[in-house]
């Protein structure tokens, strides 16, 4: 009579975490980084000119 083997690692599906994609949520953080300095400068550059 042939054994059942419950686990048997031939026929266990593998599990495959996917990871998130943060490309876009880089190049956001780029732009707003961007921004805070140029706004930053342009008041910096009024105050020094006044």
């Amino acid at each position: 009579m042939a054994k059942t083997q419950l686990n048997d690692p031939n026929t266990q599906t593998k599990t495959h975490q996917e990871e998130a994609d943060l490309k876009g949520t880089f190049i956001a953080v780029l732009f707003v980084g961007a921004f805070l300095v140029v706004t930053w400068f342009g008041v910096w550059g009024i105050f020094v000119n006044r």
